[in-house]
């Protein structure tokens, strides 16, 4: 994790209200940037138990996997 560090005086001690980052020694505020991130992992691994699962749907699956990954082996199999 990267540290968060005042672009006015180098401290790297904030407080967080409403929405807004406060430095405690200089008072410069920021506004909170939320990211997240999505895990394809988990999804592509569900998309393969579903191939397994269900031999006649698995073409349709396995397309499926192709478009998040799309040189998968697993699901280039499936395609066979």
């Amino acid at each position: 994790m990267k540290a968060i560090v005042c672009e006015k005086c180098g401290a790297s001690d904030f407080y967080d209200e409403n929405g807004i980052r406060t430095c405690r020694y200089c008072g410069a505020r920021y506004r909170i940037a939320y990211t997240s991130s999505i895990g394809l992992d988990d999804d592509v691994a569900e998309l393969l138990r579903k191939c397994r699962e269900n031999p006649a749907r698995a073409r349709k699956y396995a397309n499926l996997i192709l478009d998040i990954d799309p040189d998968n082996p697993e699901a280039l199999k499936y395609l066979k």
